[in-house]
């Protein structure tokens, strides 16, 4: 989920003799999205927004009118009403742009899109369906997502008469032409195609797109995207010796996992080996005598007793000779 926040609601009625155009910027309503943006929560994130504008502009703004969402700073806002009892906020929208305005005017902008990002979200307690969030504000846009054919907007002329005006529908082209003019002026990429995909999702009831000139345009944003995304990826895709080092790098893990199980072994039989007591050093022609060596000479020497010297004497010498390391 994204952290990019735009709410659409369509436009309620433009002053051409004053360039004003009246929407909500918000309103605790279910969206397409199934979000709805918390009213009590949210309310002081916008009056936070409006003062510092109004602050930095000595009262002239009370915040920021773009349109599309894109680098053209269309006007800026005129009055803002916090509406408690219905939850929702009222905007007038001054439009100093000649071109924007031309656009109200002939009915291809057709709401307000709140720009900024989510501060929280969460689920709604009545509908665990929807997500409420805390929106903050960043901008307000005039967006010409395309609605239903009968959505309509009240237009009072400069001579004070009211009249409907229908929203204009926007052919295929349109899109394209939309598309072609943010690349050209170097809109960011990554929020272009975020917001191409949120107008194709608000445009439920849109003619089928088919034309080659925006399949290639389409083409085109997706290598940018990516290579703003991926851009080191990219660059090493096409490198053989990326391809190489990993073939080595499998290689030497599979080795590993093969080793590992023997050196495990090793290092018991080693631990194992150093548990062991070590015996002390004897001198050169020395031998070790275990005691049931040492039994095996008080026996003799029990027999030797009871014999003569001569032939104790005798029975030495030969025993001396056939185990020189034990008698001599």
């Amino acid at each position: 989920m994204t952290d990019r926040l735009q709410m659409f609601i369509p436009l309620r009625k433009a002053d051409a003799a004053q360039r004003l155009v009246y929407g909500y910027a918000t309103a605790e309503a279910p969206d397409r999205a199934g979000e709805i943006c918390d009213y009590a929560s949210t309310k002081p994130q916008y009056q936070a927004w409006s003062k510092n504008f109004a602050k930095a502009t000595g009262g002239k703004s009370l915040g920021n009118v773009r349109a599309m969402h894109g680098a053209v700073a269309a006007g800026k806002i005129a009055s803002i009403r916090f509406n408690d009892a219905e939850k929702r906020i009222e905007i007038a929208a001054k439009i100093i742009d000649d071109d924007e305005w031309r656009k109200v005017e002939e009915g291809v902008y057709t709401g307000f899109s709140q720009g900024g990002a989510y501060l929280k979200r969460w689920p709604d307690p009545e509908n665990p369906d929807l997500v409420r969030y805390t929106a903050r504000p960043s901008e307000i846009s005039l967006v010409d997502l395309p609605c239903l054919p009968e959505a309509s907007f009240e237009l009072v002329k400069a001579d004070g008469i009211t009249e409907t005006r229908a929203f204009a529908h926007k052919p295929p082209s349109a899109v394209r032409d939309w598309l072609q003019g943010n690349i050209a002026n170097g809109a960011p990429a990554a929020d272009l195609i975020g917001d191409f995909f949120d107008a194709l999702e608000h445009d439920l009831n849109a003619d089928p797109i088919h034309e080659a000139g925006l399949s290639s345009l389409l083409s085109r944003l997706k290598t940018e995207v990516l290579a703003v995304l991926q851009p080191r990826a990219q660059k090493f895709a096409a490198d053989p010796r990326v391809e190489k080092l990993a073939t080595e790098t499998d290689a030497l893990r599979k080795l590993t996992a093969e080793l590992r199980p023997q050196l495990a072994r090793m290092t018991e039989r080693i631990e194992a080996l150093e548990r062991t007591p070590v015996p002390p050093p004897m001198p050169p022609g020395a031998a070790a005598v275990s005691k049931s060596a040492e039994s095996g000479v008080d026996a003799l020497a029990a027999e030797l007793a009871r014999l003569s010297p001569e032939k104790a004497s005798l029975v030495l010498i030969k025993a001396a000779q056939s185990q020189p390391k034990r008698f001599g």
